[in-house]
């Protein structure tokens, strides 16, 4: 095969791993205050997602997966003593790693999906009350850590 072949090969599959990465999106099921509740989730991109986990390193001195541990045992704790589903308590986590974790829902709800404007979404995280914008932030940190580890749709096309 010639380099020019190699060449439109190596970027043909570059490209179609952006677009699929780009394109792919996750429907959430969670309980919120007793009810089921369905959010479209899409991976960040890297200029969304590079910026979130820097101020993370920087202002806490921590990687996504610890912040993803860290609202999974919070969770646990909160349905531990309140029950399934129950909703975890921000006042455990510092303010810089609430807001981080807001702005990543923000960014990772895919609004267009559910028939929302990004001005609804970011109405909506900023106005959830019982934790539910951090827990949602979480899940976009692991989806975007999810895709860049090829878990979850590596072949599997541009949506689940």
């Amino acid at each position: 095969m010639s380099d020019t072949n190699e060449s439109e090969k190596s970027r043909s599959k570059l490209y179609d791993m952006v677009v699929r990465g780009k394109t792919y999106r996750e429907t959430l099921d969670f309980e919120m205050f007793g009810e089921e509740v369905e959010v479209v989730l899409r991976p960040l991109v890297d200029a969304e997602f590079l910026p979130i986990t820097a101020l993370m390193q920087e202002l806490l001195d921590i990687d996504e997966e610890e912040a993803i541990e860290q609202i999974r045992e919070a969770k646990e704790e909160a349905e531990k003593e309140h029950g399934e589903g129950a909703p975890i308590d921000i006042s455990v986590f510092d303010e810089d790693f609430v807001l981080l974790m807001q702005k990543a829902a923000k960014l990772g709800i895919d609004g267009e999906s559910m028939g929302h404007t990004q001005e609804e979404v970011d109405f909506m995280v900023e106005n959830m009350v019982g934790g539910y914008s951090v827990e949602l932030g979480g899940e976009v940190l692991d989806l975007a850590g999810d895709i860049r580890d090829a878990e979850r749709f590596r072949g599997r096309g541009a949506s689940r």
